[in-house]
């Protein structure tokens, strides 16, 4: 018995995702994790100050990199003066930020247009990565957190997997995130998650 529960409430690893203790206030509501994964990551919530006033019904996901570390992105997302923010900011270990709710319209896609429908930030969640996909290829707990986050939120607007769609696709003559190779291991991932 106290084998179990040292396993269950052991030392966490510096850098890889813990089990939540059901008592901890990082630790995910059952509508927050996957039901393929076991893991869950922890999750903060903040109010970024660099969204419009008006709210948005999501039709879209849009997955970027931030080029950045984590805790500078997130930092860079609450600085009024960078007019910068995503829905959610996910670490190479799966922690993720929630920077405004689903309904914000929030400032990450810029200049865009999907299907003959410009101004991306009007319909659209934008998730991003910690880093550089290109110099540094998802891992597990990135790809698994993203999943946990997203999977509801596709359910819950009935957004589908056609309208997953990458920040190059949206304005391909600014963007090159995230790389050709992790959208289409992600997208994978993602879809046999839905199923």
């Amino acid at each position: 018995m106290w084998k179990w529960i040292k396993r269950l409430f052991g030392k966490r690893s510096k850098t890889g995702p813990r089990p939540a203790s059901p008592n901890s206030p990082s630790a995910f509501t059952a509508s927050s994790t996957s039901a393929a994964s076991t893991t869950t990551y922890d999750e903060r919530r903040l109010n970024t100050p660099n969204k419009s006033k008006r709210t948005i019904t999501p039709t879209l996901l849009v997955l970027h990199h931030t080029s950045g570390s984590y805790n500078g992105s997130v930092s860079w997302c609450m600085n009024p003066n960078s007019q910068v923010s995503y829905h959610c900011i996910i670490a190479r270990d799966g922690k993720r930020t929630v920077l405004a709710n689903d309904n914000a319209r929030c400032w990450h896609a810029g200049l865009s247009s999907w299907q003959g429908v410009p101004d991306c930030n009007s319909y659209s969640i934008g998730v991003a990565w910690e880093g550089d996909t290109y110099s540094n290829p998802l891992g597990e707990a990135a790809m698994e957190s993203a999943i946990q986050y997203i999977a509801p939120r596709m359910k819950r607007w009935h957004i589908p997997m056609s309208r997953v769609v990458t920040h190059q696709n949206i304005a391909p003559r600014r963007k090159n995130d995230i790389s050709p190779a992790d959208a289409a291991r992600f997208k994978s991932r993602l879809k046999a998650a839905l199923n």
